[in-house]
């Protein structure tokens, strides 16, 4: 009985830690400045593609994701950005951090298919 009750208050207890986790995301999300900010971008550069689609349609939107980019680094010169990719075929995501001084390389780096820098996870491997 006492090993039962010991993993079940060890699971309430991580559920409560990932709770409290969220809500601080959460709330950092919803009333820091830098984040409207890029929520606002992510809204007004989604309705012309600049902000992510299809693969099939990448070459199409790579002007307006260039300058998405370009107003985010404006945006958050301090910080770090990241590009996520998901991958629907092979349940497969990339995050990758991108160098604001050096798009060019970054940009080339990306046409193949090992992107390195990179994080790849597979949710099979999970």
């Amino acid at each position: 009985y006492q090993r039962r009750v010991r993993v079940n208050s060890y699971i309430a207890f991580t559920l409560d830690k990932l709770i409290t986790h969220i809500v601080r995301q959460s709330h950092t999300l919803v009333t820091d400045a830098g984040c409207n900010q890029l929520k606002n971008l992510y809204t007004k550069f989604r309705s012309t593609g600049g902000a992510g689609g299809s693969l099939a349609t990448q070459s199409s939107r790579a002007a307006q994701e260039q300058s998405y980019l370009k107003e985010c680094e404006q945006a958050m010169s301090d910080e770090n950005l990241y590009r996520i990719y998901f991958y629907k075929q092979g349940s497969k995501m990339t995050v990758e951090l991108i160098d604001g001084e050096n798009n060019e390389e970054t940009e080339t780096e990306e046409k193949g298919d090992e992107k390195e820098g990179g994080m790849e996870v597979n949710s099979s491997n999970l």
